[in-house]
Parts: C-alpha cells; structure tokens; sequence
C-alpha cells in the first residue's frame, strides 16, 4: 500500500504543475503526508515566498538538491488531500483539479 499526495481543488495542481522526476517525489513526500494525517493543512499563505510554510521550504530545498531545481511549483499545497492504493496510478488535471486513474480502473481507453 502507497499513498499518493493530490490537490482536487481548482487553481493549481501539486505534481502536475511539476515534471519528472519532480513530480513523482512530490507524490509520495512522506513528511507532508504525515502533516495532513496529523489533521494539518496548509494555506495559501504558506506557498508565499515570504511566508513559506517550513514544511514546504524543507521540500523545495531537497528537490534542489537532488534534482537541482530551483523551482518548484507548490500553489495545491492548500488543497492537498492522500489517496491510498496498491496499484499504480496517473493524475490527471485540469484547471488545477488533479484527479487519480488507477491502473486496470477502466477496460478501455476511448
């Protein structure tokens, strides 16, 4: 079992407004997902430059560091929620909204 970070809030996106290597690190960072299981959440104000959110300054410095990058998008933080699965998925988004397609959830693709 695995438990995926995504934002199902208009706006921004949590992955999908990253790429690669990025995105798929971004899914399952354990320290964030311990934060909303905790019962925690985040605000539009801890995404600010200003005002970051400890938590999130913590992640953007690793993906600095192990993928050097200097920017990371994370403007879905306030939306965030987990979805927990034991097959791999896609996330989908749109406007913002991502959504989560398990592998074998449909028989054809159209």
């Amino acid at each position: 079992m695995r438990k995926i970070l995504y934002s199902p809030g208009y706006g921004a996106g949590w992955s999908t407004w990253n790429s690669g290597e990025v995105a798929r690190f971004m899914l399952v960072y354990q320290p964030i997902i311990d934060f909303i299981e905790g019962g925690n959440s985040f605000t539009n104000d801890d995404t600010d430059e200003k005002t970051i959110h400890p938590l999130l300054k913590q992640l953007q410095d690793e993906c600095r560091e192990k993928f050097g990058k200097e920017y990371v998008c994370m403007l879905g933080a306030d939306d965030l929620e987990i979805f927990t699965t034991n097959k791999r998925v896609r996330i989908s988004e749109y406007d913002g909204f991502e959504s989560i397609e398990e592998e074998g959830e449909f028989e054809e693709w159209l």
